[in-house]
Order: structure tokens, then C-alpha cells, then sequence
């Protein structure tokens, strides 16, 4: 995730600015995005999808994090 810290590091940067009330909302969210575990695990080659519950944290082969972003409700 080192995209997420260049995100985290710029914001941290700009909070100073005029701006800060927002830069602090995107700083919690970027940090929030940060914290996430995957929900699922992918197979590179096929396709094929583990949940994070059937691969009990040891993902093997199944080398692609899948993260769940925004939740849905109803």
C-alpha cells in the first residue's frame, strides 16, 4: 500500500493550509483505507476467489488482496 502513504504524506503537508478542515476529513478516511484487511483473496491466473474466511488469513497462491471499500446498505 504505498500509494495510500504518499496519499497520507501529501495530506499530512497540506493540513496547514486554508483548507484544513477538509484535509483532515481526507487524512481520517485515507488512514481508515489504510487500516483495512481483505475481504477476499484472488488467484492471478484464473480468476478465482477466496474469502478471507476460507483462506484463514494464509492466502498461498491466492496472492491478490481484494478490499471491501464503501459499505452497501438497504
Amino acid at each position: 500500500m504505498k500509494k495510500i502513504d504518499l496519499i497520507i504524506d501529501a495530506l499530512l503537508v497540506a493540513e496547514s493550509s486554508v483548507w484544513s478542515e477538509k484535509i483532515a476529513e481526507a487524512l481520517t478516511a485515507a488512514r481508515g483505507l489504510k487500516a483495512l484487511k481483505p475481504v477476499a483473496w484472488m488467484l492471478p491466473e484464473y480468476g478465482d476467489v477466496l474469502s478471507a474466511a476460507e483462506c484463514q488469513g494464509v492466502a498461498g497462491i491466492y496472492n491478490i488482496p481484494l478490499y471491501a471499500l464503501d459499505e452497501v446498505t438497504e
